[in-house]
């Protein structure tokens, strides 16, 4: 077991005669929730000023993108080198790839079962032709081959990741330079250092961005009922109905259960990520979450380097909330076109998807274009897809919230396997949290 070490943003634990003191409205998380309340409201009683408020929204997820990128370089080049053994990063690799694809599996076979139970796609009208020229910019998105998306990994110039905020990109950076301030040994040890300190530095300015949560998620929010409206829901209710109800078994049954494996209660993690869980569900993008998700684990008790290797990592390899939807919305489409796919054509689009549920990019829009990718791959009428289009906004905010809480979870379960998870750590921060409220 290791010995704990506080994370290098986590600020010194104020008196608890001053936490109980702070009033509940200063609290980040109900600044979070009044935003996207208001935003609502704001959406509903005037839409037509509420649709121009999308850039807040906007903004808030770039800033947030802004500090992903050197955020999740710095934290795993400084991981790997706390780790001082190859052996031990190449572990953690393979124990995080192995758990990635035993969920991803399992999320896919329980979304098959519950999409050829419901059939949520019987009796829809089909889209018509001026709706499907809404995602006919989708109509070009094609299913990589494994070369070419290995190939995409491996950045062109050291630059041009961070330039394109390409996430596995940097993440590859990442590991080399880990590695070979590895090999430099003592003589790195300036440049290690030099490291944790503009780590502190890139803490400290997400610190100032989240403080402009709750405009974003009012942005978002406003934006979301203005364009869309209620109305949107009750032609897909049954669709987006399942896919909650579905989300919502997957993260309190399934990952609950996970976490009760091993040891922890998945109720004390919500509570700790609460203020990035709603932030995520008022801007529906679960990148918003990497940055609390890198400093609030590691102060819990998760090694730092598991932390800096899985979260990035899954991001791309572990969207539970993508794998969940896809089945239930490519099934849809077929079931909205009275197509009767047969066992062997639904265990062709099981393989395909266990592909293109893989790095969709986790802000709005990228799990419709790995939806896309695998209705035309499994040679699905790409019109259906225009069907989604609208409650595509509204699918995002459960699927999001998935992703983020899997994700956590899995770099605590590989962290518990890797026996880089201190439990007197998460103990005392579970009742610091207790104590808090």
């Amino acid at each position: 077991m290791r010995v704990a070490t506080p994370s290098l943003a986590e600020p010194l634990p104020r008196p608890l005669s001053e936490r109980r003191r702070k009033p509940l409205w200063r609290e980040q998380y109900v600044l979070v929730v009044a935003g996207a309340a208001l935003g609502a409201l704001a959406g509903a009683l005037f839409p037509a000023v509420a649709v121009d408020f999308k850039p807040l929204g906007d903004a808030f997820i770039s800033l947030i993108k802004m500090t992903i990128a050197p955020l999740i370089f710095l934290v795993v080049v400084t991981g790997i080198a706390q780790v001082g053994d190859m052996k031990a990063v190449g572990r953690i690799g393979i124990k995080a790839f192995v758990y990635f694809e035993i969920v991803t599996t399992l999320c896919l076979m329980f979304s098959f079962f519950v999409v050829r139970s419901v059939q949520p796609g019987v009796g829809v009208a089909r889209a018509t032709p001026q709706q499907a020229e809404a995602v006919a910019r989708y109509s070009q998105t094609h299913m990589e081959s494994l070369s070419a998306y290995l190939q995409h990994m491996i950045p062109d110039s050291f630059v041009g990741a961070f330039a394109r905020g390409e996430v596995l990109q940097v993440l590859v950076l990442a590991l080399l330079c880990g590695i070979g301030l590895l090999l430099l040994g003592e003589r790195g040890q300036p440049l290690r250092s030099g490291m944790e300190r503009i780590t502190e530095l890139v803490f400290s300015v997400v610190h100032v961005v989240v403080t402009l949560a709750p405009i974003g998620a009012f942005g978002a929010m406003a934006f979301t009922v203005a364009k869309f409206g209620v109305a949107t829901l009750y032609a897909l209710a049954l669709l987006v109905g399942t896919a909650w109800a579905m989300m919502a078994f997957f993260i309190f049954v399934v990952l609950g259960a996970i976490c009760r494996m091993v040891g922890i209660r998945l109720l004390d993690l919500l509570r700790m990520l609460r203020t990035e869980l709603l932030v995520v569900l008022g801007t529906s993008s679960s990148e918003t979450a990497i940055p609390g998700m890198m400093e609030k684990l590691p102060a819990a008790g998760v090694g730092r380097a598991v932390a800096g290797l899985v979260i990035p990592s899954g991001y791309s390899f572990n969207l539970d909330g993508v794998a969940l939807t896809l089945p239930l919305s490519t099934m849809f489409v077929a079931q909205v076109y009275g197509i009767e796919l047969t066992s062997t054509q639904q265990l062709g689009i099981f393989a395909i998807m266990l592909f293109t549920s893989k790095g969709a990019a986790g802000v709005t829009g990228g799990a419709f274009a790995a939806l896309a990718a695998t209705v035309l791959a499994a040679g699905l009428p790409a019109e259906g897809l225009a069907l989604l289009l609208g409650i595509d906004r509204f699918m995002s905010l459960a699927r999001a919230i998935t992703n983020t809480v899997g994700n956590a979870v899995a770099a605590i379960v590989v962290a518990k396997w890797d026996g880089e998870f201190d439990r007197g750590t998460w103990s005392a921060k579970m009742s610091q949290l207790e104590i808090a409220k």
